[in-house]
């Protein structure tokens, strides 16, 4: 190995000297001081060696940036397609409800219509007690109007459970969670269907579309965990480039063994002093 003058001065330049060392019991100037341990403190046994690894994190090395940005936009798509999704099947499950509420009102109305067309029957042949037809057509009415009241009384009930599963796609959509937004969609048709409804174009469109975005949204939902896996398995792994002795009592500081610090250089010093002042090594 070559040394230079060059890198002999940078050396020399750096070595400390005696004086600065530091001293217990005195100040910079010589003179005696309080030493720091004062009797009666609190005081706390140290190793005589410290010693702690130097590390570098390899995430840099291993794609760790180009993946985490990756992720990040994984996870920006997927809570987009969620949105998408969520909105989607609330939209469908609003015309099912819509739907149901005018199949209930058609089937409540048609009991008004079947109970007064009843009331009148009967006022008619309470008005002439001895003509048998008015009778029948009077107690006809009134079985009439009974199975129409319990028709609507039924589809009330399912316009519950279309309100219910409505409700819930609401709630659903709160809190991101599509795929419950869906099936509760699919609910509250179901039982507007049960009812007589009949999806027109536009809400067969939104339907097909709650079912499509809510697909889209699993499917971006997988990818950003993969994403934020592939992130978590690089995360965290560190090369142990070597390990820093110092030992205080004798002011040696190694790494992997090797010399640090001026008092293990002092030999290289004073080589360089020989070469400085012109001879040879």
């Amino acid at each position: 190995m070559r040394i230079t003058k060059k890198d002999c001065r940078r050396v020399v330049r750096h070595q400390a000297s005696a004086d600065v060392a530091y001293k217990p019991g005195v100040d910079v100037r010589g003179k005696a001081v309080a030493p720091a341990d004062l009797s009666g403190g609190f005081t706390i046994p140290l190793p005589d060696v410290y010693e702690f690894n130097i590390t570098k994190d390899l995430s840099a090395y291993l794609g760790g940036a180009e993946d985490q940005l990756a992720a990040d936009k994984a996870a920006a798509l997927a809570a987009q397609k969620t949105t998408t999704a969520t909105d989607a099947a609330l939209s469908s499950a609003e015309l099912s409800l819509a739907g149901a509420e005018t199949a209930a009102a058609t089937a409540q109305t048609d009991a008004d219509t079947a109970a007064t067309a009843a009331a009148a029957a009967q006022a008619a042949a309470d008005a002439a007690p001895t003509d048998h037809s008015l009778e029948v057509a009077a107690e006809n009415a009134a079985s009439a109007a009974s199975s129409a009241q319990a028709t609507a009384d039924a589809a009330a009930s399912t316009l519950a459970s279309a309100q219910s599963a409505y409700d819930a796609v609401e709630s659903a959509a709160a809190t991101g969670d599509y795929s419950t937004a869906l099936s509760q969609s699919q609910s509250a048709l179901s039982a507007a269907e049960s009812l007589g409804y009949t999806q027109d174009a536009t809400a067969q469109t939104a339907s097909a579309t709650a079912s499509s975005t809510a697909s889209d949204a699993a499917s971006a939902d997988a990818a950003a965990l993969q994403a934020a896996d592939k992130v978590a398995k690089s995360a965290g792994m560190e090369l142990n480039v070597g390990t820093v002795r110092f030992n205080v009592a004798t002011g040696a500081m190694t790494f992997n063994g090797q010399p640090l610090n001026d008092a293990a250089t002092g030999e290289l010093a004073v080589i360089c002093k020989e070469i400085l002042a012109g001879g040879k090594r």
